[in-house]
């Protein structure tokens, strides 16, 4: 969220024009050091103190531990608490299962069979009765089939889950980017938000300071009452900027706090390794082999081989098969064994194998043509990415270059006012105004880079694989 300030806003110093009035050395002291902490004022919605101009030495400076760490703590911290990866992680598991079952049915099948029951029987016939009393009887049986021949149904379907746990695996690797990634979104714009409101700070301070000032002015001077006017009515708007920039920053930690849990630290330095733009080059190589494209090259060979598994359906299905049962009755005992080949060959079953078969072709056409669409979005949106980036970076470079001039500007108007009169006070309001913008546009810009590197990594191969390799 971008906030502009108003189009006027004083300088401290010139506070020191309050001389003027009768009772300075009072009016001074209300322009003194505020010690509320940012943390303060987002816990509250109070004043927070100026600071100086962001640049990359002072953003390292001010950072708790390295920032390459940082961003690694985010990273581990988001991939920890993300109940996305667990649940893909179990449906990666399941789709190994999954490759299991299905190879073990290119293994042979062994089975056996007991029983043991009590027989009795009674026959009457022309006026005489057999009866049996009863006796037990006993069997047991062992049956055992394998696969000779198949066509490769049985290895292609084998492989069909394979590919599938394959693609499970690369979906795991996917989210597990998008969850880094929106994890280090959310911190690097809070961090711009609490810039920026340090800058709508100052401003909120320094119009506070010049409107007590004014006030004793214009107690002795009626005539400079729109002057005092004009000052109460930017400290209001700078006001507002800093309270909505307040109540966004509030959002934006809820939401990383749901992400990376309680432990949200002030992070202030992970800006620092997203200055430096990764190669172009390199990273349009990686976009061949990233997650979601290697994702969807497996999901289309899956359903290649899960066509051609189908079609082998309907060939021949040669099995061997063997068996043996030993059993034991009253008086008696049998054993017998079987052992043999079975064939079962589907001569015709209204074209169902064929629409099978055709149907796993089509849906891996389909996403082949996706695959394609990906490829080139993903490129032009890295070539937007790049470009996004080098403009933000250049734009803060000139940005800082700019404000150099606008702080030795506001100083001349400053001088002229005060002490020269050739100025007004709306025209040393207005050079205020313009250097605060600048101070404003330096942190969007700086910020908008940062963003744009940190996506255009995650196009290539990752900010996931970057910083956390080793969790997988």
């Amino acid at each position: 969220m971008r906030h502009l300030l108003p189009t006027a806003l004083p300088l401290a110093a010139l506070c020191l024009a309050a001389s003027l009035a009768a009772n300075h050395a009072k009016a001074q002291g209300r322009c003194g050091n505020d010690e509320t902490t940012v943390e303060l004022l987002i816990s509250r919605g109070a004043a927070v103190d100026s600071v100086a101009m962001p640049s990359n030495d002072n953003i390292q400076a001010r950072s708790l531990g390295d920032p390459q760490n940082q961003l690694q703590q985010i990273a581990r911290e988001a991939l920890s608490r993300s109940a996305q990866m667990r649940s893909s992680g179990l449906a990666a598991e399941a789709a190994d299962l999954d490759v299991e079952e299905a190879s073990a049915a290119s293994r042979p099948q062994v089975s056996v069979g007991a029983s043991l029951m009590a027989v009795g029987s009674r026959l009457s016939q022309s006026g005489l009765t057999e009866e049996d009393g009863g006796h037990a009887q006993s069997q047991l049986s062992l049956n055992a089939t394998g696969p000779i021949y198949d066509g490769g149904r049985r290895s292609g379907l084998t492989q069909y889950r394979r590919e599938l746990a394959g693609a499970a695996d690369l979906n795991t690797a996917s989210l597990r980017e998008r969850v880094v990634l929106d994890a280090i979104t959310y911190a690097l714009e809070r961090n711009r938000l609490r810039l920026q409101i340090q800058v709508y700070q100052q401003y909120v301070r320094k119009m506070s300071c010049l409107t007590a000032a004014l006030e004793q002015i214009v107690a002795q001077d009626r005539g400079r009452a729109s002057e005092l006017v004009q000052a109460r009515k930017n400290q209001r708007q700078a006001e507002i900027s800093r309270d909505g920039a307040i109540t966004t920053v509030r959002q934006i930690d809820a939401r990383l706090r749901k992400i990376v849990g309680e432990n949200v630290m002030p992070w202030s330095g992970i800006g620092v390794p997203l200055a430096s733009l990764p190669d172009f080059g390199e990273i349009l190589r990686q976009i061949d082999n990233s997650n979601d494209v290697r994702q969807l090259v497996a999901q289309a060979q899956a359903y290649d081989v899960y066509s051609k598994a189908v079609a082998a359906g309907g060939g021949p299905q040669l099995n061997w098969v063997f068996g043996g049962a030993a059993g034991k009755g009253n008086e008696t005992t049998s054993r017998s064994w079987q052992a043999g080949v079975t064939l079962n060959w589907t001569l015709y079953n209204g074209g169902g194998t064929t629409a099978a078969a055709n149907a796993a072709s089509k849906r891996a056409e389909a996403i082949r043509q996706q695959l394609d669409e990906v490829l080139n979005d993903r490129k032009a949106q890295a070539a937007q990415l790049r470009e996004a980036a080098v403009s933000a970076f250049d734009r803060a470079k000139t940005t800082a270059e700019v404000l150099r001039d606008s702080d030795r500007v506001r100083n001349y108007t400053l001088e002229q006012w005060s002490q020269l009169g050739r100025r007004s006070l709306f025209d040393v309001m207005g050079a205020e105004a313009e250097h605060y913008n600048l101070r404003v546009a330096y942190i969007n810009a700086l910020y908008d880079g940062f963003s744009a590197c940190a996506q255009l990594r995650s196009l290539g191969s990752g900010l996931a694989e970057w910083l956390v390799p080793a969790v997988r």
